[in-house]
């Protein structure tokens, strides 16, 4: 029986930088169609201001008919919720719930005013350089 030994080396001369080149070539093709996709994905995803200030009423709305002994003076809402008592003010731009901890509901603001209408809290509240909204958060 005749045993043959094996070339166990290969000529590869050129063929790493072949795959090589090849792949870069790939990859700068892939890269400016992945940047314009992020950019349009990222505008996408952004949330616009009107459809945060719905989610944000809704949830004061939510506090507000939980609550009771609902006090109205000018830029503050105090009421009792939970057995504490909680006010609702403009702090920095936000409309925050204070006592106990602080909770931002609404941002970016530059004015906000609570008043009762009969049996029905009404916020008014400004956004910066956009016209003022009057919106209903509950009954009393």
């Amino acid at each position: 029986m005749c045993l043959r030994r094996r070339n166990t080396r290969r000529n590869t001369g050129g063929y790493i930088l072949e795959q090589l080149l090849i792949t870069l070539g790939i990859c700068t093709f892939l890269i400016p169609v992945t940047v314009v996709l992020l950019g349009t994905l990222s505008r996408e995803l952004s949330c616009p201001m009107d459809l945060q200030d719905e989610v944000s009423i809704s949830q004061l709305r939510h506090v507000i008919n939980t609550g009771y002994d609902f006090e109205c003076s000018g830029s503050e809402l105090s009421f009792m919720h939970h057995e504490k008592r909680q006010r609702l003010v403009l702090r920095n731009g936000n409309l925050c719930l204070i006592d106990p901890g602080t909770q931002i509901f609404l941002s970016d603001l530059s004015d906000v005013n609570f008043y009762l209408e009969g049996d029905v809290i009404i916020i008014n509240y400004a956004h910066f350089e956009k016209d003022p909204e009057t919106r209903c958060l509950g009954h009393v």
